[in-house]
C-alpha cells in the first residue's frame, strides 16, 4: 500500500510538468548538484516511525543518457514500540548511483535509477546499527532553463542485514523502505549542444525567420528584412518662404504664425518665455551658493537674446513691517543683478530689478515652510519692464 501511495503521489506529480517552454535537457559532461526533501516509509514491522527525509547529490553525465550521482539522504525519525518509551533515531542513506535518462533533449526527462551504498541508524537507548543498502526507482526532471529543472524522484530501498533489536526482523533479515523526494536540479559546464543554423531559403543572407521578402532573387542587394531598397523619390524644390507675422522666422519653420508684433520669438517663431526662481534665508540678502549652477543657466539663456531685458522681482515673507520688507526685497533683487554681472558678465542695463515686498506671497505665511518659499527673487524674460 505505501509503495502505491508513492507512485500514485509520483504520477501526479509527474504530469504537472508536461506543459511549459521547451528548454535542453542532460547536457553531456556536465557537473550536477540537486538539494531534495520528502518522505520516507517504512516497513510495519520495523517499529520506526514514518517521517520526513532531506538529501543532497552530486552528478556527472557520462553523456546524454547516462549519469552517475552520489547520494546522501537524512532521516529523523524516532522508534514505534508499544511496550516501551520511543527514542530519536537519526538515520543515514549513502548511496552511488547510475541514471538511465529518456527523452534527453526534451525539458521533461524521466529516468531510471539504480545503485548501492549503506545505511546507519543511530539512536541513544539501543545499539547502532550499520547495514548494506541498495536501491533503485524512477524520476523525472522538468527543464524550466538550460540548466534548472524541478526534480521528482522514487525510490525503493533494499536495507539487507538489518539486526536492529528494536526491530521484530532483528536477525540479520531484509526490510524494505520507500522514499519519495521533490527538489531542484541543477547542471553546469559540459558540452553546449550545437546551435542550429538559420534557414535562408533565398539567399540573401537574411534567415527566413526575419526576411519579409522570402522569394527574393539571387544577386539583388536587400535590406535589414530581406527585401530590395525601395529608390526614394526626389526631394521637393524649396517653397518660396515669406513672413507673414513679421517675427524673423520663415513661414516654413513658424509654429506659432500668429504672433504679434515686437514679441520676441525663439528659432520656432513662437514667444520666448523664462522664468526662475530663487529662495534667500530669512532677513538676507545673499545670494545662496547652490543656486551658482540655475544662475549660470539664466546667464546662458541670457546672452542667447542680447537685446531683451529681464526683470528682477524680489519679494519677501510678511514678518516685518511693510516698509522694511519693500527695501530688504530691493536689496535681494539688486544682489541678483550684481551676481549676474560679476559671475557672468552680463551686461548690466539688460538686468532690471525691482522690489515688491509681501504683497505677492506664492505661498500661506502661516508656516516656515510658506514664508520661506516668499523669500525669493524671480528673473522673468520678456516683458514689460514696470517702472519703478
Amino acid at each position: 500500500m505505501k509503495l502505491c501511495s508513492i507512485l500514485t503521489t509520483f504520477s501526479v506529480l509527474l504530469g504537472l510538468c508536461l506543459t511549459g517552454t521547451l528548454h535542453a535537457g542532460q547536457r553531456p559532461e556536465a557537473f550536477s548538484l540537486s538539494p531534495m526533501a520528502g518522505y520516507h516509509m517504512f516497513d510495519g514491522d520495523q517499529n520506526t516511525e514514518d517521517s520526513g527525509v532531506y538529501g543532497f547529490a552530486a552528478g556527472f553525465n557520462v553523456n546524454k543518457r547516462w549519469a552517475i550521482e552520489l547520494d546522501a539522504r537524512f532521516t529523523p525519525t524516532e522508534t514505534d514500540l508499544s511496550n516501551a518509551n520511543n527514542e530519536d533515531v537519526d538515520i543515514w542513506t549513502f548511496g552511488l548511483n547510475a541514471l538511465y535518462h529518456f527523452n534527453p533533449d526534451g525539458n521533461l526527462v524521466p529516468y531510471l535509477i539504480a545503485g548501492f551504498g549503506g545505511m546507519t541508524f543511530e539512536v541513544d537507548e539501543f545499539k547502532d546499527d550499520e547495514d548494506f543498502m541498495m536501491n533503485w526507482g524512477l524520476g523525472a526532471k522538468y527543464f524550466f532553463t538550460d540548466n534548472w529543472a524541478l526534480r521528482l524522484d522514487a525510490r525503493h530501498v533494499i536495507d539487507l542485514h538489518s539486526d536492529r533489536s528494536w526491530d521484530h526482523n532483528g536477525n540479520a533479515t531484509t526490510d524494505h523502505n520507500f522514499m519519495a523526494m521533490a527538489g531542484l536540479y541543477w547542471q553546469f559546464g559540459g558540452v553546449s549542444p550545437p546551435q542550429p543554423k538559420p534557414i535562408d531559403s533565398d539567399g540573401d543572407g537574411i534567415p527566413d525567420s526575419r526576411d519579409k521578402c522570402p522569394d527574393t532573387a539571387l544577386g539583388i542587394a536587400v535590406d535589414a528584412v530581406g527585401c530590395p531598397p525601395v529608390p526614394k523619390p526626389p526631394s521637393p524644390p524649396p517653397p518660396v518662404d515669406g513672413d507673414d507675422d513679421g517675427d524673423g522666422i520663415p513661414n516654413s519653420r513658424d509654429k506659432c504664425p500668429d504672433t504679434p508684433k515686437g514679441v520676441i520669438v525663439d528659432e520656432l517663431g513662437c514667444p520666448v518665455k523664462y522664468t526662475l526662481q530663487i529662495e534667500f534665508d530669512f532677513d538676507k540678502a545673499e545670494v545662496r551658493p547652490q543656486y551658482h549652477q540655475e544662475l549660470k543657466e539664466a546667464a546662458n539663456f541670457i546672452n542667447k537674446y542680447p537685446d531683451v531685458k529681464f526683470l528682477l522681482a524680489g519679494h519677501t515673507d510678511s514678518i516685518g513691517s511693510d516698509t522694511y520688507n519693500m527695501e530688504l526685497s530691493k536689496h535681494r533683487a539688486a544682489a541678483v543683478k550684481k551676481y549676474l554681472v560679476e559671475q557672468f558678465g552680463i551686461a548690466a542695463h539688460l538686468l532690471y530689478p525691482r522690489g515688491y515686498g509681501e504683497r505677492q506671497p506664492i505661498a500661506s505665511n502661516i508656516l516656515e515652510e510658506g514664508r520661506q518659499r516668499n523669500r525669493r527673487v524671480e528673473v522673468i524674460c520678456c516683458m514689460i519692464i514696470p517702472s519703478e
